[in-house]
């Protein structure tokens, strides 16, 4: 029977690694061309903004309508992502829970995804070699996941700059409970990142989960750097209610927790972490929180002339405002650029002020912002996108793309 489980999770996680492994390697098979062009498309971009100002120019001393100007900017546009050789692609999606179905996905998944990414993503021969690297890793892992996990070790050995290769790694050692090597990957993602609250955590939680379920010294010490950095990371916030719930500590827990749904990405970690936050309050004898309520699940994406010029270290700020645009935001959460496409969620759980939430109105505009200087008030060179006046009822699935620079 051990045998039997210990076959059905390898084969889990030898499903995961070959759906997502395409897609987390990508901007590593591209990167030697983009640092290659790296010159031309800036000097694309300084054309892009001149033509930009030379429009407005011309809007502003009235030789160009408003129509002409709308159309000649999206032209210029256009004329910038051509040059710049920009693909479109399609978001990666996780398999289904059952085994089978996964493994069926798997092999559908890793035939037609080879076909269109070798097509549409590749296309380069520094980076064809690479990719036929993998397809041999994949088939060899089909076989035997020990020589594949060898293989990529070996892989991201010789490139240690590999960024996706060691976020691959963490992910594998975590789940296969190697816990002291998970660690050793997070510490060289923050080598190439710099100081980052979320991989703080999450190489807090490997830790802590080594050294036997305790705050030891290493532990608490990550997690100090983290809280510094961010005091509203979801991932340390959830290590610290863990760490209190063993303890026995409710209040505490409940009170970490709380604070970490509030930010919580997903609907799996917000109902998770919704059950631990209500089994601590029915251990205090208190109200559980509400099932339901009213909230936002927002898709925030970019526009290609926002992929092209914004810092993909910029904090990204998503607000629901009142209707009339005044006052405080009755929900705010937040993330990188890096991190989108991404869907968040804004709820009541995200409101400033109690008093001040989504369900004490009864309209809002919810606005996606790019803040260069990392705080929420608007400057000039920040984007931004925003929705129409939204009715505030029940649960609503609503896009924002960001696709406007602030003059």
């Amino acid at each position: 029977m051990t045998g039997m489980w210990i076959g059905m999770i390898l084969l889990a996680l030898m499903t995961g690694l070959f759906l997502i492994w395409p897609a987390l390697r990508r901007p590593r098979l591209t990167e030697r061309l983009v640092a290659q062009e790296n010159a031309r498309q800036l000097a694309n971009i300084d054309i892009y903004k001149q033509k930009q100002a030379q429009l407005e120019l011309d809007l502003e001393e009235g030789r160009i309508t408003e129509a002409d100007y709308a159309t000649l900017k999206a032209e210029v546009e256009d004329l910038l992502l051509d040059d710049a050789g920009e693909e479109k692609h399609q978001r990666w999606q996780l398999p289904g829970k059952k085994v089978v179905a996964m493994a069926t996905l798997a092999v559908l998944a890793v035939s037609l995804a080879s076909a269109g990414f070798l097509y549409t993503q590749v296309g380069y021969a520094p980076a064809l070699q690479t990719y036929y690297s993998q397809q041999e890793l994949i088939r060899e892992g089909q076989q035997d996941f020990g020589s594949l996990l060898k293989r990529l070790e070996d892989t991201v050995q010789a490139n240690p700059d590999d960024v996706e290769g060691w976020s691959l790694l963490a992910r594998i050692y975590m789940d296969m409970g190697r816990l002291e090597k998970a660690a050793d990957a997070f510490t060289e993602l923050l080598r190439l990142q710099g100081p980052n609250a979320r991989l703080l955590a999450q190489k807090a939680q490997a830790l802590y989960f080594a050294d036997g379920n305790t705050l030891s010294s290493r532990v608490q010490q990550l997690v100090d750097e983290a809280l510094e950095l961010d005091p509203g990371e979801p991932a340390v916030l959830s290590l610290l209610g863990m760490a209190s719930y063993q303890q026995e500590e409710w209040d505490e827990a409940r009170r970490y927790w709380e604070r970490a749904l509030r930010r919580a990405e997903g609907a799996n970690a917000r109902e998770s972490l919704r059950e631990g936050v209500n089994e601590t309050r029915q251990r205090l004898g208190m109200e559980p929180l509400e099932e339901g309520g009213v909230g936002f699940n927002v898709e925030v994406s970019l526009s290609n002339a926002a992929k092209l010029l914004v810092d993909p270290r910029a904090t990204v700020f998503v607000f629901a405002h009142p209707q009339e645009g005044r006052g405080a935001p009755v929900a705010v959460t937040r993330l990188r650029v890096s991190d989108l496409p991404a869907t968040v969620y804004l709820s009541d759980q995200q409101a400033m002020s109690a008093d001040n939430n989504l369900s004490s109105v009864d309209e809002v505009v919810i606005q996606a912002r790019i803040s260069n200087s990392g705080r929420p008030q608007a400057q000039e060179g920040d984007w931004e996108g925003q929705t129409d006046v939204l009715q505030v009822q029940g649960q609503q699935q609503v896009e924002v793309e960001i696709n406007q620079q602030l003059q």
